[in-house]
């Protein structure tokens, strides 16, 4: 019955010698993961940020383009809308004009008209 018990002893220190080298590769996996985790995030924490940065200041330049490109449309429509007025608004001087000053506006035509037919005839 010694035997037995002193093989149980055996077996048990065997097994609690085991046991600690298991809890032993344990906490160093369990630590070797933590310090991995800690890395990553040190290492993520700086490039999310400056994808961040990057990411808001890409927002910021293309709402900078689309403002431009919205005051440049805005003024093209203004421009666009002047000169298509533009024969309107020489027709309205020159009617004044013929209105109010009409013998030099005849003045005018025939000089304008000799002009025209000495430039042509030739």
């Amino acid at each position: 019955m010694e035997n037995s018990n002193s093989t149980a002893n055996k077996n048990s220190s065997g097994n609690a010698n085991a046991n600690s080298t298991v809890d032993a590769v344990q906490r160093g996996v369990d630590t070797a993961g933590s310090a991995l985790h800690s890395t990553i995030d040190k290492v993520i924490d700086p490039a999310r940020s400056t994808v961040d940065r990057v990411a808001t200041a890409a927002h910021e330049t293309v709402d900078k383009l689309a403002s431009n490109a919205s005051h440049v449309a805005e003024r093209f429509s203004d421009q666009a809308h002047w000169v298509s007025e533009a024969p309107n608004r020489a027709l309205e001087g020159s009617k004044s004009w013929v209105q109010d000053k009409p013998l030099e506006a005849v003045a005018a035509a025939v000089a304008l008209g000799f002009l025209l037919g000495r430039l042509t005839a030739r």
